[in-house]
């Protein structure tokens, strides 16, 4: 099925939902089907691809991307919503300023371009070099999740090679466009925008789930279109608009703490194509103190 929308809302008025949760009434089009959504301007806003991943690479990476659940990051920004938390000493006292998101079941793998500070050069993700079995078990996924995009979306496929092409194979997820992943794990999103994927690209996530449980519906309100992802589902979409999930909820209406869906959403991150060979990313760092 294709839809094309006839407007969309302006993100200055989406803007102070950042932080919060999706509403019912922000979404005129809930998407339960395969479909291409595409904007009021022609260009795809969300495609949503079903049943596509084969069992054995889902059953592979499940028990993997399940064992991340206790992984937790104060970097998520709007994405935790309820605001900013205090800051805490190093002697456990809580000090003045907020400076840190709340903590949220999410985290990373992959590669990282420089990021200044404690990490001034190109490196890989420690989940990665802590799990490699783990990592090793989660790549026929990913590779998979890179052929839908592949033949799903070819003109933005090729463009994000053309960025692979130019970068060190060292810092690519093995046979895919992407160089990083990260997993959200049983956390709905408040309202956020993503920051540091390629422009030229597109956002995709791929969803794994059980458990019984209402909600967690991915909304874009700039479209006012939401999309409830099933096991094994694939969307497309461009993650630097405003987008997050309903809370989930139980047929009775009472939050679940018994299920899991997880989010991995793959992608290339812009300032990768600089990075010099892992060598020259190591001899730089210690150039300049970073590491011994």
């Amino acid at each position: 099925m294709q839809i094309r929308l006839r407007s969309r809302v302006p993100a200055d008025q989406i803007k102070p939902w950042a932080g919060h949760h999706p509403e019912p009434d922000h979404y005129d089009i809930l998407a339960t089907g395969e479909v291409d959504i595409y904007g009021s301007d022609g260009r795809p806003a969300l495609i949503v691809r079903r049943g596509r991943l084969s069992r054995e690479a889902m059953d592979r990476a499940r028990p993997q991307f399940w064992s991340m659940k206790n992984m937790k990051t104060d970097n998520r920004g709007n994405y935790a919503g309820g605001g900013r938390v205090l800051k805490i000493r190093a002697d456990g006292t809580r000090g003045k300023s907020a400076s840190r998101a709340r903590p949220v079941r999410s985290t990373v793998a992959g590669y990282f371009e420089p990021m200044g500070g404690r990490y001034p050069y190109c490196r890989e993700a420690a989940f990665n070099q802590r799990n490699p079995e783990a990592w090793n078990d989660m790549l026929p996924i990913l590779q998979e999740v890179a052929e839908l995009y592949r033949d799903t979306m070819p003109e933005k496929y090729s463009r994000q090679m053309k960025y692979v092409s130019q970068s060190d194979p060292a810092w690519i997820i093995d046979g895919t466009p992407f160089t990083t992943i990260t997993v959200n794990n049983t956390v709905p999103a408040a309202y956020h925008q993503d920051g540091g994927d390629l422009s030229e690209g597109f956002g995709v996530m791929v969803c794994l789930r059980d458990g019984e449980y209402k909600g967690f519906e991915l909304v874009v309100p700039e479209h006012r279109v939401a999309v409830d992802l099933q096991d094994g589902d694939v969307v497309f979409f461009d993650p630097t608009v405003w987008h997050g999930n309903v809370p989930p909820y139980d047929t009775s209406g009472e939050e679940l703490t018994d299920y899991n869906r997880i989010s991995v959403v793959c992608y290339y991150r812009e300032g990768i194509v600089g990075c010099l060979s892992p060598a020259e990313e190591i001899a730089k760092a210690k150039a300049r103190g970073a590491i011994e």
